[in-house]
């Protein structure tokens, strides 16, 4: 009985080491937690890119200048490439990352935007900018992502001359979290003018303007799944919220292609002259569309999956002589026409989004010092968004970005007033009649709070 109970006990002492071998060895699995994604619709922030005359002042860098919705000041500044032309936002994500187009060195640059409060403040730094060389030759045009891992570059690929590379343009995928180009996707020969990401991830549509084509990439496979003919040279791509709809704008009017089965949806959106802007309303669901002769249409896009959004506004031609931008306040109460009826003279108008009255109009050269019109600058004429308007995610606020003018103004929301017109940072100087000069930069591109 003796000898038994010491064979059990034994028995369960060598199971008890087993036990303890086996623990050393086995390991939880690692779950990896995200970081928190913030909130999107409160970037209390707008994102003037400004650049350099291109043949004075080639070798200058390009500037991010960072513009606090609440202070209305520049809150910070960062150097970027030289010769930037487009910029977008990472939509996820609390680092509010910015990704700028170099087209003088073909590099992209990222950074964070300030964070709203730090220690010690009260003013707090634009993050480090970090460079992303592209392909010699590559061209770098356009960018846009909706994921939180990668995004999306044009490359033309006008020159490019490496062994066993396509000469055809492509669309690069660039690693959010390595800072690198990892991949490129081929397209057929022309010149992708745009691309817009659904907001689920799932397609990537590319617009080409040579050959009035929208190619639909599977962002898994990353391969082309089908090629869908559009209206006359593409130029801008949008996407609904609910990931249903594509809206192309083209010379005629804007296509609209049904996501969900890649058909483009019979009949067109149009106001009868050739667009000029378009603009989608999250909350309203409505799509703006400006074309050259001053008129300004609203449609209503909260339709049913593949159907034509039905008109809802058309402004009379000459409403908004030289229309060429909108901005809809997130609290869907107004939306704001850009327009430049007299050369570099700009307007904005305030329009109900309920009844479509235009309240009120207003110059910004009323901003300017001593209320002076602005001159034109020569090569402002080549910038693709030579003007740009935004409003602010509190509806507070609406900016525009104007080349000329070599800032951005600010106009208050609440009573209609202009604030000023906040200047892009200086250049180094030049030496003119022997004195240094410290020429002021351009914007080329706006991004506002969504």
């Amino acid at each position: 009985m003796v000898i038994r109970r010491w064979l059990v006990f034994l028995g369960l002492l060598s199971l008890w080491a087993i036990c303890l071998s086996c623990g050393q060895n086995y390991r939880l699995p690692i779950i990896q937690i995200p970081g928190d994604p913030g909130d999107p619709k409160l970037y209390h922030f707008a994102m003037t890119i400004s650049t350099n005359d291109p043949v004075a002042n080639a070798n200058v860098p390009g500037t991010v200048m960072q513009t606090d919705v609440v202070g209305d000041m520049d809150v910070g500044e960062a150097p970027v490439g030289r010769g930037p032309v487009f910029a977008t936002l990472l939509p996820t994500g609390s680092a509010n990352r910015i990704y700028v187009v170099n087209s003088l060195e073909e590099t992209v640059s990222t950074t964070t935007a300030a964070p709203q409060s730090c220690s010690p403040g009260p003013v707090c730094p634009i993050g480090t900018v970090s460079t992303i060389t592209m392909p010699a030759g590559s061209a770098p045009s356009y960018l846009n992502s909706t994921e939180a891992s990668n995004m999306y570059v044009i490359l033309q690929n006008p020159s490019r001359q490496e062994p066993n590379h396509p000469t055809t343009p492509t669309v690069g995928v660039i690693s959010v979290f390595q800072n690198s180009l990892q991949q490129e996707i081929v397209l057929p020969a022309g010149h992708p003018s745009a691309m817009v990401e659904l907001p689920n991830g799932h397609k990537l549509y590319v617009a080409d303007q040579t050959d009035s084509v929208v190619y639909v990439v599977d962002t898994v496979s990353r391969q082309i799944q089908q090629t869908l003919a559009v209206g006359p040279s593409p130029s801008m791509a949008l996407a609904s919220p609910d990931s249903s709809a594509v809206y192309v704008m083209t010379n005629s009017g804007v296509t609209v292609i049904n996501a969900l089965t890649n058909q483009v949806i019979a009949g067109s959106l149009s106001t009868g002259g050739q667009p000029s802007s378009m603009a989608y309303d999250t909350k309203l669901n409505h799509l703006y569309l400006t074309d050259t002769s001053g008129r300004v249409g609203a449609f209503d896009a909260g339709v049913a999956a593949g159907g034509l959004p039905t008109s809802l506004f058309l402004a009379p031609p000459g409403s908004f002589p030289g229309a060429n931008g909108v901005a809809p306040l997130p609290d869907g109460t107004h939306f704001y026409v850009l327009a430049n009826p007299a050369g570099t003279s700009l307007q904005l108008s305030r329009v109900n989004s309920a009844t479509f009255a235009i309240d009120s109009s207003y110059p910004l050269d009323n901003l300017n010092a001593g209320g002076a019109a602005v001159p034109a600058v020569t090569y402002c004429s080549g910038i693709r968004f030579r003007y740009m308007v935004g409003a602010s995610a509190d509806s507070g606020r609406v900016y525009v970005s104007s080349c000329d003018a070599g800032g951005t103004y600010i106009f208050r929301t609440s009573d209609n007033t202009g604030v000023f017109m906040l200047p892009s940072p200086n250049q180094p100087p030049i030496l003119q009649g022997g004195q240094p000069v410290y020429p002021r930069q351009n914007p080329v591109f706006l991004i506002t709070g969504r």
